[in-house]
């Protein structure tokens, strides 16, 4: 049919665009498609539709049955969805309004009828804001941007708001739309850069950033994992710019001048895009490259270095003062002679440090840490963070395997190489004369834990060439024997078969991350997880030729992770600190954690509240036969490994399951002797053993208990066997935790006691019963002094049960926990 002016419309009666066209179409495609039509002849003068104008009125009718149907469908029996014509009616002057706000925004002026750009998003949801209003009630990041849909589902929810949650959102939406409609072009530019802390803050925030504040804005935070650190940071630059919602202008600083300091600048990239996020800037439609760029507002400004960046040698043009500096991840700053001069460096009014974990109130770093930044003005822990419901329940399992024969072939090998090697070295002259500069608690190699332990310390004392080949040689052949543990083949098979169980289930979706040891084993695992998922995303630093698309390529991996149902991501390290890993519930570690800080974190990236959903995390451990252990090095690992998760669980009240169908239960029960002697040695000559929260001297773990305690263990524990069980040891841990008899950090300490008495129940019976006399409450409190004296005997009737070396434990300094070498033959990515 012709119609008026001579425009050929492609259907003459609406009934034949209904068959044609809308029926073979779901309803909710209908309206959109509809939705898109009505907004056109709207707004647009002179449009031509699909059917002639006579015919548009059916159509009309139809879409407003469609949209009667959506609307009653979403709140139906909540409240009263008010006469259907009423809502269309006030839909489409939202719209109208949208449309008139996108055309005074940048790169705005041909947008369409039924998109609700980015920019214009921002400025409402800023408005609604400033008004009292939390736009995260109105989250549809569910639905695409770009379509009539998400306008209709922006309309929706904040209706569904008004009947769940009794939150008057609909009209404040509208009437704020309505408003920003009739703003000029400056007017809403100007409130598009303006920034306005969009999210509320959690208790422990609010908390924390009151501490702060209480300290003259200079101080530490030390908040776990999945805690919201980073929100905490963006607080502050609130506070300085005078951006929250009910904040005076009289506390803004004007032209402010930030700087952020992180140790990658991964981490900064990241950085750079939630302070956009969380203070309502607009974000760049193009990545403008592998750098964080400064975020620019109205009357400041945020920069971003690395820690490297501001060591003196760069010479970094910095501001003559910052209003506020935030050291992200402070703990990597502790060494005043490193990385301690990005904090020292740079001149600020406010400062504000961020880690996860820094250590206990006795730990090097963390006096080395208040001395450069201030106090730990805040902590918030794993435990507390459960308790208030941020970090949910979990449950997490540690699975032994055995090698194949071929690795335990190799190991053999190699094992015989460093055998032979270290018996060369051990008594060389050039080894007693290194031996001598060096500071160990120690003057000969008795074992390959000592070997470990100088070679750390030559590393940190020494230049290159003044470390023998000799040793050099014999560090890496110890490091090539531990990578036959971390790219053990069965840990690897378990784990795919594990994840392949995960996503197999189409009832269940679910997503994990699993953590690789290197680049070519995150390869394969995605290789052969391909197969049953196609949702497989991989984040490591080989994926593209150059760094800019890798990191460009890692980004979209972890955004299409995020909108996936049912699938894994994949990465070697990229993921151990502060790239966010949206809504994963499982977590599979193969690579071996070298620090206790690396296993946290790894369980961070997993405990996330989400849903109903509970969260598990499966920790791998590669076990050799027991063949030719090493003295000082082997058994140790394995227990090293075991002994912090079970340290982390006895922290937030959950013990790991270990499952042990992998591998004999009496090689783990012999290698987990061994490696408890090992620790016990180390603990009875006064070396520092790494922990959850930092290093622990045996001093530690007796100023940790107290009479109640000492009574509920004595009366708890089966002391009369050969050797104290894992089982007994539990309840008695179970039982002081639910009687409050010590505070999280005594529990941790006092858990110590089993891997260094598990197989001597007799002397700890001796040493609770002197520890619960001299901790004995006085009457006339006039024995404190004797107290302290019987506390310092039993210290000394300790030392001499394990046979201590006096010029050892005299001598002790730094760290001497044991760790792998850290040369490298394999990608880490």
């Amino acid at each position: 049919m012709t119609g008026l002016g001579g425009y050929e419309y492609e259907y003459n009666f609406f009934g034949e665009y209904q068959s044609a066209v809308l029926s073979k179409r779901p309803a909710i495609e209908q309206l959109v498609l509809l939705d898109d039509e009505v907004a056109n002849k709207i707004i647009i003068s002179r449009y031509e539709g699909p059917v002639d104008p006579v015919e548009w009125e059916y159509l009309e009718e139809y879409y407003s049955g469609l949209f009667a149907d959506f609307i009653t469908e979403r709140i139906e029996g909540l409240v009263d969805p008010t006469p259907v014509t009423r809502n269309r009616e006030r839909f489409h002057q939202f719209r109208s309004d949208i449309v008139a706000l996108n055309r005074k925004l940048p790169a705005q002026r041909s947008a369409r009828a039924d998109v609700l750009s980015g920019p214009a998003e921002t400025v409402l949801l800023k408005h609604l804001r400033e008004r009292g209003f939390d736009p995260s009630a109105l989250d549809i990041t569910h639905i695409g941007r770009g379509g009539g849909l998400y306008l209709l589902e922006l309309f929706v929810t904040a209706a569904q708001q008004e009947a769940y949650a009794e939150r008057s959102l609909l009209q404040p939406l509208l009437s704020e739309a309505a408003a920003l409609g009739d703003l000029s072009e400056a007017e809403a530019r100007k409130r598009l850069r303006a920034p306005l802390l969009m999210v509320s803050l959690w208790a422990n925030q609010e908390t924390g950033l009151e501490r702060w504040q209480q300290n003259d804005r200079e101080g530490i935070l030390e908040m776990a994992t999945a805690t919201g650190k980073t929100v905490a940071g963006i607080a502050a630059i609130a506070d300085v710019c005078g951006a929250f919602p009910e904040q005076s202008e009289s506390t803004r600083t004007d032209e402010a001048r930030i700087l952020v300091v992180a140790h990658s600048n991964a981490i900064l990239k990241q950085w750079e895009r939630e302070i956009q996020e969380k203070l309502g800037l607009p974000m760049p439609a193009h990545d403008p490259g592998e750098r964080a760029a400064d975020v620019s507002f109205t009357d400041g400004r945020v920069e971003f270095q690395t820690a490297q960046s501001l060591l003196p040698r760069y010479d970094r043009d910095l501001a003559d003062e910052y209003d506020l500096v935030i050291y992200d991840e402070v703990h990597h700053y502790a060494n005043e002679s490193g990385y301690g001069a990005a904090i020292a460096r740079p001149n600020y009014k406010a400062a504000m440090g961020l880690s996860a974990t820094i250590g206990d109130d006795a730990s090097m770093k963390r006096r080395q840490l208040t001395d450069l930044l201030g106090d730990v003005v805040y902590t918030y822990g794993v435990e507390q963070a459960q308790r208030d419901g941020i970090i949910p329940d979990f449950d997490w399992t540690v699975h032994p395997t055995p090698l194949d024969p071929y690795e335990q072939e190799e190991w053999d090998e190699t094992t015989d190489r460093i055998s032979n090697q270290f018996e060369r070295l051990k008594h060389a002259d050039a080894t007693t004369e290194l031996l001598e500069r060096l500071p160990v608690p120690f003057v000969e190699l008795e074992d390959l834990g000592d070997f470990i332990r100088a070679h750390e310390a030559a590393g940190r004392t020494l230049s290159n060439d003044a470390i023998p080949e000799e040793w050099e040689n014999l560090a890496a052949t110890i490091h090539s024997r531990s990578w036959i543990r971390h790219r053990s083949q069965p840990k690897i098979d378990d784990a795919v078969a594990l994840a392949e169980e995960y996503l197999a289930d189409s009832d269940s979706p679910i997503k994990l991350v699993i953590f690789a040891m290197d680049i070519e084993t995150a390869d394969e695992i995605a290789d052969r997880l391909s197969g049953t998922t196609d949702d497989v995303y991989l984040a490591h630093s080989k994926l593209e030729s150059s760094s800019r698309k890798t990191r460009q390529t890692v980004q979209r991996n972890i955004d299409a992770f995020s909108r996936c149902d049912n699938g894994v991501l994949i990465s070697p390290k990229m993921l151990d600190e502060g790239i966010d890993v949206p809504d994963a519930e499982v977590g599979i570690n193969v690579a071996g954690t070298k620090t206790k800080l690396q296993l946290v974190q790894r369980m961070g990236r997993v405990l996330r509240k989400h849903g109903e959903q509970r969260p598990h995390f499966h920790h791998f451990i590669a076990m050799p036969e027991e063949g030719d252990y090493v003295p000082g090095l082997d058994s140790k690992e394995y227990v090293q490994e075991l002994n912090w998760v079970r340290e982390l669980g006895e922290m937030i009240g959950v013990q790991p399951v270990i499952d042990d169908a992998g591998v004999d239960s009496e090689l783990l029960e012999r290698a987990e002797q061994r490696g408890h002697e090992l620790w016990a040695q180390d603990l009875l000559e006064d070396l520092e053993v790494e922990t959850v929260q930092g290093n622990v001297q045996l001093e530690e773990l007796l100023n940790a208990l107290t009479f109640e305690a000492t009574t509920e263990l004595l009366a708890t524990l089966d002391l009369d066997g050969a050797r104290l069980e894992q089982d007994n040891w539990q309840t008695a841990m179970d039982n002081l935790r639910e009687s409050e008899t010590l505070p999280v950090e005594g529990l941790q300490r006092v858990w110590w006691l089993f891997p260094l008495y598990h197989e001597r129940p007799s002397e700890l019976v001796e040493l609770l019963e002197a520890s619960r006399e001299a901790l004995q409450p006085d009457e006339d409190e006039t024995d404190s002094v004797a107290n302290e004296q019987s506390l310092t005997e039993l210290e000394d009737m300790d030392l001499e049960a394990g046979e201590n070396k006096p010029q050892e434990a005299s001598n002790s300094s730094g760290d001497n926990s044991p760790s792998e070498v850290d040369s490298t033959t394999r990608s880490e990515g």
